[in-house]
């Protein structure tokens, strides 16, 4: 069953916050308020993360910004949404950095939710 995630179109950077402090499936992902659509599947934002997807079904540009490795909203949202625990996604972007043929880097890590809130905003390519 494909599960989707609500859109908070409010900022230009792709970011996952828990609902609750608890772990949950629920998480807001805000986008630059010009990416349309209200929701997304797990698997298409799986792929904007692990930047398999550089952009959003309609074109925009999309630019993921996850939290430090060590925060709870970031291992709730690597095993729900990413299906695999942060060491996983460590690993595997440590795999693609390593190939001759990376040209995409990792998100764009932050501390905190407020560091993450507080990012500079990219215009939308």
């Amino acid at each position: 069953m494909a599960r989707s995630l609500s859109f908070l179109a409010t900022g230009a950077l792709v970011v996952a916050m828990m609902g609750t402090a608890e772990a949950t499936d629920s998480f807001v992902v805000i986008v630059n308020s010009s990416v349309a659509g209200t929701s997304v599947h797990r698997t298409d934002l799986a792929a904007v993360f692990l930047k398999k997807a550089p952009r959003w079904g309609d074109g925009s540009a999309a630019n993921p910004v996850d939290q430090s490795g060590t925060s709870p909203v970031r291992k709730a949202f690597s095993e729900t949404v990413l299906q695999m625990p942060v060491m996983a996604v460590v690993q595997y972007w440590g795999r693609q950095l390593a190939s001759m043929a990376a040209s995409v880097r990792p998100p764009t890590v932050k501390g905190s939710e407020d560091e993450v809130r507080a990012a500079p905003l990219c215009p939308p390519a």
